[in-house]
């Protein structure tokens, strides 16, 4: 279930955030997914499937600004929508698909709390992910800062070199001493400091071990099934 803001709403209010996932609904209603800097939320988009209108401007990964209606207990409808930004070299399937494991992750993660040390976050990543030789690198390391931020970062103080139920120990994903390496520099250091130390590193198995920590933590994520290293 996604993170939900707290303390009262307002009838209207103003939003920006990251699209990261659209589910069509009856009579032509939108359902979509955002992450924003004060956490995640869902709203519907009445008659959003129409091929004019609002829906150009909210396809995933796209930055918008937009107003919120909300009234009781039910979703907020989503009333206005501006596109601020979109991000082209996201169309490739594998970048795609890379993608889509990190906003899912956000969303995940994303609770007001932790909300605005994810979303630079997310908008990095996916910057990275479109733009990069290996998109697998940025989201390596966009990842597993999602995952600190969102308070499931690993125990990096053991000895071993395996990654299991967020410690290093004798089981789980193997990453050897240069992955190690490089997952206590993605964690420590700033970002402009840590990429280097992802270079050579194996990221296949520091996506791995990624995947299963999360899920350890938040039970399985659909855009994970798809990827394959």
């Amino acid at each position: 279930m996604a993170p939900a803001y707290t303390g009262k709403v307002e009838r209207y209010r103003l939003e920006e955030g990251i699209v990261v996932g659209r589910k069509p609904l009856p009579q032509g209603d939108l359902l979509l997914r955002l992450v924003t800097p004060r956490g995640s939320l869902e709203a519907v988009v009445r008659k959003g499937q129409r091929p004019t209108g609002r829906t150009g401007r909210l396809s995933l990964f796209h930055h918008v600004r937009f107003q919120l209606y909300a009234k009781g207990e039910g979703l907020p409808t989503l009333t206005q929508a501006e596109l601020l930004g979109r991000l082209h070299g996201l169309e490739a399937p594998r970048r795609f698909l890379l993608a889509a494991f990190l906003a899912e992750l956000a969303y995940r993660l994303a609770s007001p709390e932790a909300a605005p040390r994810i979303y630079p976050l997310l908008v990095s990543g996916l910057r990275g992910i479109a733009k990069h030789e290996d998109p697998l690198l940025p989201l390596v390391w966009a990842g597993w800062r999602v995952a600190k931020a969102g308070g499931i970062g690993p125990n990096l103080e053991g000895e071993g070199l395996r990654l299991k139920r967020g410690r290093l120990g004798e089981e789980g994903v193997y990453l050897g001493r240069e992955g190690v390496e490089a997952l206590k520099a993605t964690l420590r250091l700033p970002g402009a400091q840590a990429l280097p130390h992802l270079e050579g590193a194996p990221l296949n198995r520091l996506f791995l071990a990624l995947k299963a920590h999360a899920e350890e933590a938040l039970g399985p994520l659909r855009s994970a099934e798809a990827i394959g290293v």
